[in-house]
């Protein structure tokens, strides 16, 4: 075992912690209200600590820190597009969430373009938390749990986690979600600042350490402090931040109904809103925290610091936690990376069982009773963790960088449905059928894309064919893969006789209905828009 037995206690301390907690909050879930959308009574911080917490998981200490090694601060313009991308939620779209009282976000595609578009959406939500968002999450925990305790397999990390988090998020319900995110908020931001202090102090403090990303840079000829890169870059080419990035951004933070279900539990519009700022305030201090750290771990192996250096990029930060932390500070900042886990993956779990609960389950039984829902939310929740335990532990190792596979998957999958959702939002022209085969089709050609890139027997065909330039980088992809699917949208509408107009008034009609804040709170929101302005654009400018 690589940690004492003090640090040990800390994590096992904070896990009994959490689960009691969560038993306390589960005896007050009384119907879906409460289980799914905290009897819609949150206010802004835990709204704003929820969308952070669940954002931050454990992947992105492991994942990010990693590709930091890699490519630098770069890699810090997927925590920026989330700056962005909570920002833009509380803007546009939450105030239409919550104006509908709908449960879940492809609820809104059922109202804009029908039955079919819901279901389409839904089931491609829960394959996205299933296959992407929870295994990931369980994988870097294990991840994280191997090197710390020194096992020889992720298996049984991955298994503890499962088994713990899986408890917490079935029995709970969004309110113990939202409670235990506050919390695991102010955790995992102190273990990242506690490893970020301790690692300057390792290199020499900031100055020197300075010095030596400057030598290293003029050695290995690359820039490692510049988060803009050239548009033949491997990584983050500015035109994927541009184009690739915002499409992350928009459907991670404003589609995606694991981050949305938290906010669509806001009392009101305003206090919806307000948590979205607070949330792209909180993603915004990730550069310092996950990013440089991974940096700073760079220039230690450089200094031959470690006596075991890290196999590869993803153990970088549990290598400097179980390194430079004396006993306590480790089982503190393990803790936060446990935190990072449970709130990623407590979260998908609950959004996903509420998606087939709300979505499915509810329309197969419309006579079923607020008890029987919730508990088929809670078998679903189980199922959810069996089947990421599989993709966890057989599929994702597979990819070089955990953090490669996420934004891949993200890159290729979502392009179809973000059209859907601005194009349905913005324009009375998409109809009924146009929105539909959007998602069919755009999905489809995700798929195709991906396996061009990525598979070498596809990839090769399709240069026979020339159709080459499909194998363009990912985050390229998501821009393409987004005006294709509004090209469909819109090209299939207006192609169809059904007209898109009336279905459009009719749900501005409901939209319009009520809740508008006060003028007061639309001052408030104003002024704290221009701040996170301010910090978004001086982030770039201070790392040009």
């Amino acid at each position: 075992m690589n940690i004492s037995v003090i640090d040990l206690s800390i994590v096992i301390g904070y896990f009994i912690v959490i689960l009691w907690i969560t038993v306390r909050l589960s005896g007050g879930v009384q119907d879906t209200d409460d289980y799914f959308l905290a009897g819609r009574k949150m206010r802004w911080p835990m709204i704003g600590a929820s969308l952070f917490a669940t954002n931050i998981s454990a992947e992105q200490f492991v994942g990010q820190a990693g590709l930091a090694v890699v490519i630098g601060v770069a890699v810090a313009n997927y925590q920026m597009a989330g700056v962005l991308g909570f920002a833009l939620m509380g803007i546009i779209f939450l105030p239409v969430y919550i104006r509908l009282g709908i449960v879940t976000t492809p609820q809104y595609l059922g109202v804009r373009y029908g039955r079919g578009s819901l279901q389409f959406t839904s089931l491609f939500q829960v394959l996205f938390l299933t296959l992407n968002v929870v295994p990931l999450s369980l994988y870097a925990g294990g991840l994280v749990m191997r090197d710390l305790f020194g096992w020889e397999s992720i298996v049984p990390g991955v298994l503890i986690l499962a088994a713990t988090t899986g408890v917490y998020a079935v029995l709970g319900g969004l309110k113990a979600v939202v409670v235990t995110d506050y919390i695991q908020m102010f955790i995992l931001v102190a273990g990242g600042f506690l490893v970020l202090f301790f690692g300057l102090q390792a290199v020499g403090g900031i100055d020197v350490f300075m010095t030596k990303v400057h030598a290293y840079q003029d050695s290995e000829g690359v820039d490692l402090m510049s988060m803009i890169r050239g548009t033949d870059d491997e990584h983050v080419p500015w035109t994927g931040i541009v184009f690739g990035l915002t499409v992350h951004s928009l459907y991670y933070c404003s589609m995606n109904h694991a981050v949305v279900q938290r906010a669509m539990a806001a009392q009101s519009i305003h206090q919806g809103r307000m948590g979205g700022l607070f949330a792209a305030l909180l993603k915004a201090i990730t550069l310092f925290i996950i990013i440089i750290p991974g940096i700073i771990g760079l220039i230690l192996i450089q200094d031959g610091y470690f006596a075991v250096a890290p196999e590869s990029p993803d153990q970088i930060y549990s290598t400097m936690v179980r390194t430079l932390l004396p006993t306590g500070l480790v089982g503190v900042t393990l803790a936060g990376l446990v935190a990072a886990l449970m709130s990623s993956v407590d979260s998908s779990i609950c959004s996903a069982s509420s998606l087939i609960t709300m979505d499915w389950y509810s329309k197969l039984r419309p006579k079923a009773s607020e008890r029987e829902l919730v508990i088929a939310g809670r078998v679903a929740g189980a199922i959810i963790i069996v089947s990421s335990i599989f993709w966890a532990i057989w599929v994702i190792p597979h990819f070089k960088f955990i953090f490669d596979y996420l934004a891949k998957f993200t890159s290729y999958s979502v392009g179809g449905v973000l059209a859907c959702f601005m194009g349905g939002l913005f324009s009375p022209i998409p109809n009924r059928k146009g929105g539909f085969w959007t998602l069919v089709i755009g999905s489809l050609a995700g798929v195709f894309m991906w396996l061009v890139a990525d598979n070498a027997m596809v990839g090769a065909w399709a240069d026979q064919v020339g159709l080459s330039f499909l194998k363009m980088h990912f985050l390229h992809a998501a821009g393409f893969l987004a005006v294709f699917g509004f090209c469909l949208l819109f090209g299939i509408s207006l192609l169809t006789k059904e007209s898109g107009r009336e279905l459009f008034e009719a749900s501005r009609k409901r939209v319009l209905a009520d809740m508008e804040p006060t003028a007061k709170e639309n001052k408030q929101f104003i002024f704290w828009i221009g701040v996170v302005a301010i910090v978004y654009f001086g982030t770039y400018a201070l790392f040009w």
